[in-house]
Order: structure tokens, then C-alpha cells, then sequence
């Protein structure tokens, strides 16, 4: 019974070292200008998850980039474009978004992930809402 427990153990470590649950995940979010009179609000996937880590004990001993850890962060992804109801000519009415295809556990990369995770101050509309009518990849 101790060499099948041990076993199971193992089994358990290793497929979790092995998967990560770092995958597409269903977001919502609400995009408003000052400029223009309507609030959308946009159904995209975003890279959400865990990533298995460690922490070194040794880190006063290593080099800063030797310390970075793997965060959840976009594989492959496209971009979307709206366009937003109710805005003066002379403001451009398209916003652009990234949608998540697959994701994948490693570094944060800068040039197109907010790599600083801080709380959103407002993810709701403060302006009436308008139907998601215009979309397209860009």
C-alpha cells in the first residue's frame, strides 16, 4: 500500500509540474471616451491562470533576471476593433483590444502585456450603453 501511495504521489508531482492551468478565460469589459456620449461594453478572452513557480531561497546570490518567475501570459492572440457610438467627428471612435487564442505559462512580455498587476479602478460604464454593433480584425 506505501509503494502505491508513494507512486501516486510521484505521479501527482510530476503531471503538476507538467500542467499548468493557464488558459483563455471569458472577460468583460466596459470602453468609454470622454469624448463620445456612449459606453460599450465588449465580451473578449483574456490569458487568466496559475503557473507552477518556485521561490529561491539564494536570491541575494543570483542575478535579477535568474529571479523573474512565469507568469499566465497570451501564446497566440488578434486583435479586435470597434467602433464607438456617439463621438464628435473630430475624435477617432475605434478602439482596439486584444483577443486570447491559447495562452501559455513564461515571462511577461512588455511589449504587448501590462506586466504590473494593479486593481482596475472602474471597469463599469458611467455613460448609457450602446449594442456592440460594429467589429472587425485588424
Amino acid at each position: 500500500m506505501t509503494a502505491v501511495f508513494l507512486m501516486s504521489m510521484l505521479f501527482g508531482l510530476a503531471c503538476g509540474q507538467a500542467m499548468s492551468f493557464c488558459i483563455p478565460t471569458e472577460y468583460t469589459m466596459h470602453i468609454e471616451r470622454r469624448e463620445c456620449a456612449y459606453c460599450l461594453t465588449i465580451n473578449t478572452t483574456i490569458c487568466a491562470g496559475y503557473c507552477m513557480t518556485r521561490d529561491i531561497n539564494g536570491k541575494l546570490f543570483l542575478p535579477k533576471y535568474a529571479l523573474s518567475q512565469d507568469v499566465c501570459t497570451y501564446r497566440d492572440f488578434i486583435y479586435r476593433t470597434v467602433e464607438i457610438p456617439g463621438c464628435p467627428l473630430h475624435v477617432a471612435p475605434y478602439f482596439s483590444y486584444p483577443v486570447a487564442l491559447s495562452c501559455k505559462c513564461g515571462k511577461c512580455n512588455t511589449d504587448y502585456s501590462d506586466c504590473i498587476h494593479e486593481a482596475i479602478k472602474t471597469n463599469y460604464c458611467t455613460k448609457p450603453q450602446k449594442s456592440y454593433l460594429v467589429g472587425f480584425s485588424v
